[in-house]
């Protein structure tokens, strides 16, 4: 496997070593998604997932596991390939990058919200029953038709307000709920920009990485765990049409969240009862309504 010189530093005790982290530091200051928000007076970058810095902190022993990629003849022969290309992949830089891409994904969160009135009114038809439950936990059943109908009139009022009002159920990690596709699919997205940029040589025109870099790209989903198999330049196309499809159907706002004393920005992506409360998320979002809060909705967590 070739070290190149450039990821070479002299450390503090006057010992050269390898920097592990030249790419991972690139693409939080080139590329990784972040917004601008006033937050206390001041503005402050809010990133789309787990940032460089809480990644560092969760491996204090380092990364020995990345000995591996030492033996693999595998990526022997793709970082030739590629230096023929004019791309002097450093695979030790690029495996704490891949975990990385792989934690980032897996460590988003999704807020599942609670059914609407609306979606509540939706499914009550030929109510005949109503049933209570108090802070004791002792239910209450009535069948009396004035009450019903006094709740089923309080609803469709409340049903009618311009202003709506969401509360979550639960916060999850994309981990929890997301299949496959999903985090191949940003797997791959993210792997192949930061090749497209890092790389800025010549390409195939209109081509975001090269053939040798997408099969790279591949060879990784399945090192990573992300993949059974070794997949083809196909499903490379098909998972980069799955990203772009849904990554514009996805709405992720940044929420104050309050942990103890402690409020912490976060940035949420709201799923409606609709998409989870059958089960299986269709992440792909066809034909399905998706999180159309505007602007004065409120959200109780």
């Amino acid at each position: 496997m070739i070290v190149y010189g450039q990821h070479i530093r002299m450390n503090e005790y006057g010992i050269q070593e390898l920097c592990p982290f030249d790419y991972l530091d690139f693409y939080e200051a080139n590329i990784h998604p972040y917004g601008i928000y006033n937050l206390g007076g001041k503005s402050e970058k809010i990133y789309n997932g787990i940032t460089g810095e809480t990644f560092r902190k969760r491996y204090p022993e380092g990364f020995p596991e990345s000995i591996q990629i030492l033996h693999d003849e595998k990526l022997s022969k793709l970082q030739e390939e590629l230096k023929a290309e004019g791309k002097q992949v450093c695979m030790f830089n690029l495996y704490i990058l891949c975990l990385f891409f792989v934690e980032k994904a897996r460590t988003k969160y999704v807020a599942l919200l609670k059914p609407t009135v609306q979606e509540t009114l939706s499914e009550l038809k030929g109510v005949s029953r109503l049933s209570f439950t108090g802070e004791s936990g002792v239910m209450t059943e009535s069948t009396s038709k004035i009450l019903i109908e006094t709740v089923l009139e309080a609803l469709e009022a409340k049903a009618k307000e311009t202003v709506q009002e969401y509360e979550v159920e639960k916060i999850v990690t994309w981990n929890e709920i997301s299949n496959k596709a999903l985090l191949q699919s940003y797997f791959v997205h993210d792997l192949s920009l930061f090749l497209n940029k890092y790389f800025p040589v010549r390409r195939k025109k209109g081509a975001l990485v090269s053939a040798k870099e997408k099969e790279l790209i591949l060879y990784l989903l399945k090192l990573f765990g992300l993949s059974q198999e070794r997949l083809t330049d196909k499903r490379w196309f098909q998972l980069m049409n799955y990203y772009e499809r849904l990554n514009d159907k996805l709405i992720t706002s940044i929420s104050l969240v309050s942990i103890g004393n402690k409020v912490t920005p976060t940035p949420l992506c709201f799923i409606p009862y609709s998409l989870w409360s059958k089960g299986k998320i269709d992440w792909t979002f066809k034909d399905s309504p998706r999180f159309n809060g505007e602007i004065g909705c409120t959200v109780k967590f």
